[in-house]
């Protein structure tokens, strides 16, 4: 049998152990199936400074589990000649939703001397919700970057997303 001034001490050691508030461990957001980001409007064009574009982008709400968005979305390149990916994501202009975001960036080039780069990446942030402890989620698609400015009406396609992740 253990004397009580030895047990005092231990149950207090052991009292920091525990915790009042549960620990909730997060699963990784499935990319939902069929979920295509439709682009409108696409116009796109390159000149001697480089390649620019503007779009529309619709992100479908998923039921009781993403908030859709529309969004206005506008950029273009960054070349000095040397690098051929300097391109940074730029965030677009929400026209529909609430606390979800949408950017866009061009990819990378092949070479210099052959047209624009060859992608357009989108990418749509589901904002976190701390109420139920869902972090920040990113999905981010592409799609082949048309090059119609002068040449050809504005063009439609969808965008599929096939990356997901969350810094949470």
């Amino acid at each position: 049998m253990f004397p009580s001034t030895l047990l005092l001490p231990l149950t207090a050691a052991f009292a920091g152990l525990t915790t009042s508030t549960p620990i909730v461990h997060q699963r990784q957001l499935e990319i939902p199936e069929n979920w295509n980001w439709h682009v409108t409007g696409w116009h796109a064009g390159c000149a001697r400074s480089g390649c620019s574009y503007n779009f529309n982008v619709t992100i479908p709400t998923i039921e009781n589990k993403i908030l859709g968005v529309k969004a206005y979305c506008s950029g273009a390149e960054v070349i000095d000649g040397v690098n051929l990916d300097l391109n940074t994501y730029r965030n677009c202009q929400i026209l529909e939703g609430v606390n979800n975001g949408v950017s866009a960036k061009f990819g990378p080039r092949k070479d210099f001397q052959s047209g624009g780069p060859e992608k357009i990446f989108v990418s749509f942030t589901l904002g976190a919700y701390e109420a139920e402890g869902r972090p920040e989620y990113n999905f981010t698609g592409n799609a082949e970057a048309i090059y119609n400015a002068f040449v050809a009406p504005l063009r439609e396609f969808d965008v599929v997303p096939t990356v997901v992740w969350t810094s949470g």
